[in-house]
């Protein structure tokens, strides 16, 4: 991008392409919902721009003018080219009402399969810093998914350490953040892991491994109905006409045990043990 030019996103077009790169990629993001995404809102610019072309005014001014350009004729269009590909949608999300719409779109059968991705908390437009929007974030994700929360520049570390403490995933690089906590010294990527993989340790949450990583993630997996995604989500089942009670899904009567996290959500270390005990306890009543 030039001094001269606007800010924006690539093409529909261009996105859409992705679902055919080769070799094939696990999870592609997908971006639901159009929204403002100007990362000046809420950083000094002597600090969290300064050194970058950022710095220049011009860039500046079209930096805070960026939208993040993303309807129902993209998103649509996109998460049907990637499960027809193989390929797992990663949703990146403005905001809670991000999450609602990824929500209905699965209720109404554009989607069937699990949902990963990750909150823009970090700019206009998007969630700003305020932890009490983080924590409504964590408490609407369904039980069933897996999402990271992404912030920008030296927000990256408080957020990071939050996540860590609640048992939530983190995301770290370049991409996100320039910066140590100290004004002006630089942080590679390697060492922004580092620090969130040291952090965990002292906290006792395991690091997944590659492996566990893609259980987590249920990479390859697909739900072949609406109904089937709603219950590995924990989330209710759509009402069916005429019904006004509380929604609950149909059962056998039995009990399984959930393979997941203590809060709900999937964590590491945890993983292999309750799949375990769920496998145990199937085969104990006859499945």
């Amino acid at each position: 991008m030039l001094p001269s030019q606007e800010a924006h996103f690539q093409s529909y077009d261009s996105r859409h392409k992705l679902a055919e790169v080769n070799p094939k990629p696990d999870q592609v993001t997908v971006t639901c919902g159009t929204s403002l995404y100007d990362l000046t809102a809420l950083h000094p610019v002597d600090d969290a721009f300064e050194g970058t072309r950022f710095s220049d005014p011009a860039m500046l001014h079209a930096m805070a003018n960026l939208v993040a350009d993303s309807t129902p004729d993209f998103y649509l269009e996109n998460i049907k080219r990637m499960v027809q590909n193989g390929i797992q949608p990663y949703f990146a999300l403005p905001h809670v009402h991000g999450l609602e719409l990824v929500e209905r779109l699965i209720r109404k059968g554009y989607y069937m399969g699990p949902m990963n991705g990750f909150f823009s908390i970090g700019g206009g437009g998007v969630c700003g810093a305020n932890p009490f929007d983080l924590m409504e974030l964590i408490r609407r994700t369904p039980h069933g998914s897996f999402f990271t929360y992404q912030t920008t520049f030296r927000l990256s570390h408080p957020v990071a350490a939050i996540c860590i403490a609640l048992g939530q995933h983190t995301r770290a690089g370049i991409e996100d953040n320039l910066w140590n906590t100290t004004k002006g010294v630089r942080m590679s990527t390697i060492e922004m892991i580092e620090r969130h993989v040291r952090m965990a340790k002292e906290l006792g949450r395991p690091i997944a491994t590659a492996e566990q990583a893609r259980q987590m993630l249920k990479i390859g997996v697909t739900y072949n109905s609406t109904a089937e995604t709603l219950a590995n989500l924990g989330l209710p089942p759509n009402r069916k006409p005429g019904n006004m009670g509380f929604m609950v899904h149909e059962t056998d009567g039995r009990y399984y045990p959930a393979a997941q996290g203590g809060c709900g959500h999937i964590h590491a270390g945890e993983w292999e043990e309750n799949v375990k005990v769920a496998a145990k306890a199937a085969k104990a009543v006859g499945l």
